[in-house]
Order: C-alpha cells, then sequence, then structure tokens
C-alpha cells in the first residue's frame, strides 16, 4: 500500500465505504500531478515508464486532446469526469492500483465496458469502477443531484454486471495486459480474476453480487451549494442494504467548472 499524497486546493474525507472531495481551486501542485501522472493514467504505468515516443507527456497531451475536441459537451464533461477519478483515485486511495488505461486501446472512441478497473493488491480483490458526471439538474440543488448521478451509476453498473457480454470482459482483460506487462506478478493476480468473470459470462451465469464496485459522482457546480458527506453515507448505506453488489465504495467528488482543466491540456500541449 502507497502512501495517500495531499494535492493543494484539495479537500478530502474519507470514511468506510464512502469518500467526498472538493476541489476548491485548481492549483499548481494539481497542475504538477496531471504533468507528472497523465501518460501513466492514459497508457499505464508500463508504457508510460518506457522510452517509446509514442507515450512521452507532450504527445500524450495531443492524443487526449485529439480525443476530446471531437465530442459532444456531455461527454466532454465525463470524459474529464473520469480523468479527474483517475487522478483522485491515485492519490487519494493508496491501498489501488488502477489496471486499465484511460485511453480506448483499439480507436479514439469512448472505451468499451467499464471506465476504471482497480485491484487491491492487500486482499486480491478487483474492483470495478463506474464514473457519472454532470452539471446541477433543473430544480434541484447539489446533493439532489449528485444522489442523481449516483443512482445512474448504480443502475448502470448493475445491469452490465449482469450482462452476459464477453467483450466488456475482454476489453477489461486486453486493457491489463497491457497496463501490467512489466508487473509479472499482479498482472498474473488480475488475469486469473478476470478470466474466473470472464468464464461465468461465457457459462451464461454472470451475476453483480460477486463483483466489489466503486460508484463515482463527479459534480462540476458551484461550491457554495456543497456535497455533503452524510448524503454519500446515506447512499452508500442505501447500495450496501440492496445486496446488489458484494462490496461497495461510493465516492463522489466536486469542481465548479471543468473547463480549468482541459484549458491546463490546452496551454501545456501549445506551450
Amino acid at each position: 500500500m502507497g502512501v495517500e499524497r495531499v494535492i493543494d486546493g484539495i479537500r478530502f474525507q474519507r470514511k468506510e465505504g464512502y469518500a467526498v472531495c472538493h476541489i476548491d481551486n485548481f492549483s499548481q501542485d494539481m497542475g504538477d500531478v496531471l504533468r507528472k501522472e497523465l501518460s501513466a493514467v492514459c497508457y499505464g504505468s508500463a508504457k508510460a515508464k518506457s522510452t517509446r515516443k509514442a507515450y512521452t507527456y507532450e504527445k500524450t497531451l495531443t492524443e487526449f486532446l485529439e480525443r476530446y475536441e471531437t465530442k459532444a459537451p456531455d461527454t466532454q464533461m465525463g470524459m474529464i469526469g473520469e480523468l479527474l477519478t483517475h487522478i483522485l483515485v491515485i492519490n487519494y486511495f493508496s491501498e489501488f492500483n488502477c489496471v486499465s488505461p484511460y485511453f480506448n486501446l483499439e480507436e479514439r472512441s469512448i472505451k468499451k465496458g467499464f471506465d476504471v478497473v482497480l485491484y487491491s493488491s492487500g486482499d486480491n480483490e478487483l474492483w470495478i469502477t463506474e464514473v457519472k458526471s454532470g452539471e446541477i439538474h433543473k430544480n434541484k440543488n447539489s446533493n439532489e443531484t449528485l444522489s442523481d448521478l449516483l443512482g445512474t451509476a448504480k443502475r448502470d453498473l448493475q445491469k452490465r454486471l449482469n450482462e452476459n457480454e464477453i467483450s466488456i470482459w475482454e476489453n477489461a482483460i486486453n486493457g491489463a495486459k497491457s497496463v501490467l506487462e512489466d508487473q509479472k506478478d499482479v498482472k498474473d493476480a488480475v488475469m486469473e480474476i478476470l478470466y474466473d468473470f470472464e468464464d461465468d459470462v461465457a457459462e451464461e451465469n454472470a451475476i453483480s453480487n460477486n463483483k466489489n464496485v466503486i460508484l463515482v459522482a463527479s459534480l462540476f457546480s458551484c461550491l457554495t451549494d456543497e456535497i455533503g458527506i452524510d448524503e454519500v453515507q446515506k447512499f452508500s448505506k442505501k447500495v450496501l442494504k440492496a445486496n446488489k453488489f458484494r462490496d461497495v465504495i461510493v465516492f463522489s467528488f466536486q469542481k465548479r467548472t471543468y473547463q480549468r482543466i482541459i484549458d491546463f491540456l490546452r496551454s501545456e500541449a501549445a506551450s
């Protein structure tokens, strides 16, 4: 297990089964984190540590922006929400290794399957992560919008985990192979779990309640109306009580706008 990093401009609270993060400002520290981790997030640590030119920070920036600029606004917001999820999990959930790349490996379209796959080596467990991003919903406050986003994440992931769809697991397997190519022991452990789940799907026995999940709500709205940790705790208890998953972590974060992130990436690419 690593050590949680404290990033300037971020308030983070974590309890058993849930966590909340408020990003008060885009600090210089946050920019440094993005510079350091963007390539590893997008391609996996093995490629990021290589000397290949395709995986440099500069080339990764260009590739990210080419994927981003062609998407619809809602998809762009989702892309930034998912990117921030990767960054926050890496820095604040030290028990997890990310075993899925941010980029779709085959093409520049949105990645099929799971948003993020995490591995906890301490207990040899996988955690499937679903991220939903949004701005304040009409006639609702931050906590009400948060509940909407988390509810959508829960329903979508529950549906996907109960589908006998092999391609979803093939994508997860291929992504993990790419990310873990330089970590044989972890790779072997992760592959064993993923192949076991894929075997269940091949036998048309897919179920959600033997999977650990992380449900993430990424809310872009003014922090004068902050999401509350009590709301996240309440949602976490409700999901656990329903027994649709083996174990659950509910994670929500709030930032005023996603525009500052993309402005930073654009300025970095232009410099």
